[in-house]
């Protein structure tokens, strides 16, 4: 088998650094740059889907009774039942399918990268760590049989986030999402959506009036997640404010928006109700886009809100690579009575 020169892939293709990792971890992953789709705009995209219609077409015609092209779809009407068994032998068949198979598999794993390359397209850089071989090789045997558009859209946001910063999905992150239902990951992101992230922690807010509860999280929501091991089981903890000799603050974050806790010197301490993600379940929290509600937020404030305490909140403007946040200016919390 010829080295692939990627710099050279590059240079003729002018793909991006972000662009050509991708590749590299496509070829470990399936020993070969499988489709144009990477270096393809629309146009020959198309171009290249007709050929093989085509080559297709030409291939399988005596089998074929009928063939019709409608709305870009082409339906392919094979002989009967009866005709078949004459035509093919059973070992010829057992090949067909085992052949129908790994092609199905092989358009599943071009969907998904094909989403990764979209992901990676606006980046500018990405991490010089090489993404585990280990790891790539278990991505695509489970990525190969995902066909559901929604859950591959999924594995393709893992594939750019690893290929962006290798070591931000486990191994048993990806064995999890390998048994993760559709509705599954429609509860998940239901519920990430009350997600709040407090340095390396995230939790979901509870409350005194069990909040989620409000917001369409029912208690079958959350078991659903404590079973699949997402968020850690047991009664709701407590996140704990302690009293402190100096003024502090603690930052917390709410899918774009900052929220700061100033607490002055010497007063009391404080509790909130919570619901503590896992390692998996922080690892999921990376692919979906969080939208909280703000009264949400300001529920959230209003647990926390006394004389002795102010609460703020800010746009996030930009999240730096050293994980600084660049923010507009705060503005403080109004707390509905």
């Amino acid at each position: 088998m010829a080295l692939i020169d990627f710099d050279k892939i590059k240079d003729v293709l002018g793909l991006s650094k972000p662009l050509t990792k991708l590749i590299e971890v496509i070829a470990q992953g399936t020993g070969a740059i499988t489709q144009p789709y990477l270096i393809k705009k629309n146009a020959d995209a198309k171009a290249y889907e007709i050929s093989v219609v085509s080559k297709a077409i030409e291939e399988n015609q005596n089998s074929l009774q009928k063939i019709d092209y409608k709305e870009s779809k082409v339906s392919l009407r094979s002989l009967d039942k009866e005709s078949i068994k004459e035509i093919t032998s059973l070992p010829e068949r057992a090949e067909n399918r085992v052949e129908y198979q790994e092609q199905k598999r092989q358009q599943n794993i071009e969907k998904v990268t094909q989403i990764a390359a979209e992901q990676l397209e606006g980046e500018k850089s990405v991490s010089e760590e090489k993404v585990d071989e280990d790891w790539t090789t278990r991505f695509f045997n489970y990525a190969q049989d995902v066909s559901n558009e929604e859950m591959q859209g999924l594995w393709g946001r893992i594939l750019s986030g690893e290929v962006k910063n290798p070591k931000s999905f486990s191994l048993r992150t990806l064995e999890l999402i390998r048994s993760l239902s559709k509705s599954d990951a429609e509860i998940f992101t239901k519920i990430a959506n009350f997600s709040i992230s407090h340095g390396k922690d995230a939790f979901l807010f509870k409350g005194k009036d069990d909040e989620l509860k409000k917001y369409g999280i029912a208690f079958d929501d959350i078991a659903l997640m404590e079973e699949l091991g997402l968020l850690h089981s047991g009664e709701f903890l407590s996140f704990n404010f302690e009293k402190l000799p100096n003024d502090n603050r603690n930052v917390f974050v709410f899918g774009n928006t900052i929220v700061f806790y100033d607490k002055k010197a010497n007063s009391d301490k404080q509790s909130l109700s919570i619901r503590l993600y896992t390692r998996i379940g922080k690892e999921l929290l990376k692919l979906i886009d969080i939208n909280p509600d703000f009264q949400y937020i300001q529920s959230f404030a209003k647990e926390l809100k006394n004389d002795n305490t102010t609460l703020s909140y800010a746009q996030i403007a930009e999240k730096l690579e050293d994980g600084r946040l660049r923010h507009t200016n705060p503005m403080e919390i109004s707390i509905n009575k």
